[in-house]
């Protein structure tokens, strides 16, 4: 993992800060990972929006979603924003998480997490959803995101789990090396990795797992210990973090929830291929979707939690109603 450079003021705020104000600013630690779906948290931190509610903000970027939720626990950041795994429900488990506001989801008509036949599997028939069956599949890590994806395609099309041969292919390059070598059917994939191997012709992209049952990818969460204790604290990060929610849905989404680039697309797109160090077009391809007021999807968190707990990836019992908390956390209706 790696800091990114810290932006704690724009010009307009600069102007305003003086160094007394500096000095009173509260540490806030993030971690991310270095998807589009943590575009909002970078907006907020490049266009002051933290640094308005007197927060001296710094984002580090994480390889997985697990490191990052142990981090967090362990109190080397105050705040997170990532998907929702496994070893993040299984530190719930324990009572060290709260969740207090949404972050990216697979939604219709965004690109998030994308099934990509290789191009030997392609040509011998899988070229849908429900081809997946008797075929093997794979994931970053077992209890990952695309792993509830693949169960996600199992319950909508009928066929058990047991009829997909998993198989853990640990980091996304291993994941492009695998496929593009036909040595694996299908994998499941965040969309700059999946738009990746399509356009260079190393597999084929079947489509988006958004576009066949929406879920709660990602959430913001903190310790318990903060959310308890620092309650003014945790209130600043979430207005700021809901404000860089509407800067990048301005930039992308329009008012019906549907994708379409604003005035702001470009110079927002410039931020955050400095950010994610990615190519802006390759970002626009793959913007991901995200709810304006940060509100989460309850039902399908707990959807999570059993599914998760019925492949016996979670040890103990999450208490989803204990872990969305609502003293910061809004939902859907």
């Amino acid at each position: 993992m790696f800091v990114t450079n810290r932006r704690t003021f724009i010009a307009g705020a600069a102007a305003l800060a003086t160094p007394a104000r500096a000095q009173m600013r509260e540490k806030a630690r993030i971690g991310v990972l270095p998807t589009m779906g943590a575009g909002p948290m970078y907006l907020a931190l490049a266009n002051g929006h933290f640094a308005a509610e007197g927060l001296d903000a710094t984002i580090t970027k994480f390889d997985n979603a697990q490191t990052l939720a142990v981090s967090l626990a362990a109190g080397d950041l105050e705040f997170g924003a990532t998907s929702l795994a496994v070893g993040f429900y299984n530190l719930a488990a324990q009572g060290v998480m709260r969740i207090i506001a949404a972050q990216a989801r697979d939604n219709p008509g965004f690109p998030n997490n994308g099934l990509v036949a290789s191009n030997e599997a392609w040509e011998k028939g899988l070229r849908s959803f429900k081809d997946i069956a008797g075929k093997s599949v794979g994931v970053s890590t077992l209890g990952s995101a695309p792993h509830y994806c693949v169960g996600l395609i199992a319950d909508k099309y009928g066929f058990p789990m047991s009829r997909v041969d998993v198989q853990t292919l640990k980091t996304n390059p291993n994941i492009v090396a695998t496929i593009a070598a036909n040595r694996i059917d299908a994998v499941i994939t965040p969309n700059t990795f999946a738009l990746s191997i399509d356009r260079n012709k190393q597999g084929r992209l079947i489509g988006w797992v958004g576009d066949e049952s929406a879920w709660q990818l990602g959430a913001a969460y903190t310790s318990t210990k903060i959310a308890d204790g620092r309650r003014e604290f945790v209130e600043k990060f979430v207005r700021a973090y809901r404000k860089g929610m509407v800067d990048y849905a301005n930039a992308f989404i329009d008012a019906d929830g549907k994708r379409k680039d604003g005035p702001t697309a470009d110079a927002t797109l410039a931020i955050l291929s400095k950010d994610l160090d990615q190519p802006a077009e390759l970002l626009r391809a793959g913007v991901a979707y995200v709810d304006r007021e940060a509100r989460l999807d309850g039902p399908d968190i707990k959807r999570q939690i059993a599914w998760y707990k019925a492949q016996g990836l979670i040890e103990g019992n999450v208490d989803a109603e204990a872990l969305i908390d609502k003293r910061y956390a809004k939902l859907l209706p």
